[in-house]
Parts: C-alpha cells; structure tokens; sequence
C-alpha cells in the first residue's frame, strides 16, 4: 500500500477483513459531535461488524445524498468512503474466488494426469 489516505488503505485491503477494519477505524476517528449533526438515517450503525453493514450503510448515504441535493459535507464523505469500501469488497471477494477456481482447477487437472498415469501403466 502506497500513500496515507483512507482510499490507499481501502486499496491495499487484501481481505473483507482488513475492508471492515478500515471502516471500523474510519468511523473511530470521527468526533462524535460530529455525528450528531448528521440526519438519524444518515448516522453510522452502532457496529461495523461485516461486509452487509458496510454495504448497506454505503447505500444508505448514497440514497440519502441523492434525495436531498442540500446534503451536508460530511454525508457526502461518509458516502464516498463507504461506497469505496463496499466496492473493494467486492473487488477482494471477486480475487478470493478467482484464486479458489484456479486452485480447483489444478487440483482436477493433477487428478486427471494421476488417472492417466495410473491408465497407461496398465
């Protein structure tokens, strides 16, 4: 992971893990003044514990955003990092399963050179 922000971060995740951490340390350094003054719809859960709950607070303040154009700065930043996390979450799960595949077919192509062998030698 190069740089220091936020997105670098989310970025560099390589697990829905490390996403969720992200987030849970993104929420964590807000004051929490600060989130008083955002809409009750647009506040954060009580607990980042998953990827649904950064997903679904993503589109919360996405949806908000966009039904109320007068949206204060901080919905507009909670929704932006939000979205970029549910997106690497997506992107971490698509490479997790991308490598399960990969491994499966090895695995069936070793077993079909262990057949063959075991053909031939009879």
């Amino acid at each position: 992971m190069t740089g220091n922000t936020w997105e670098h971060r989310l970025d560099g995740a390589q697990s829905v893990d490390e996403v969720v951490a992200a987030a849970r340390d993104f929420l964590a350094r807000l004051d929490p003044q600060e989130i008083m003054t955002l809409p009750a719809k647009c506040r954060p859960p009580p607990k980042i514990v998953d990827s649904d709950d950064i997903g679904m607070y993503a589109y919360d303040l996405v949806r908000y955003e966009c039904d109320d154009r007068a949206a204060a700065e901080l919905v507009h930043r909670l929704a932006h990092f939000f979205s970029h996390a549910s997106m690497q979450i997506g992107r971490v799960l698509a490479l997790e399963r991308a490598a399960r595949l990969a491994h499966r077919d090895a695995l069936d192509e070793a077993s079909a050179r262990g057949t063959r062998a075991v053909s031939q030698e009879r």
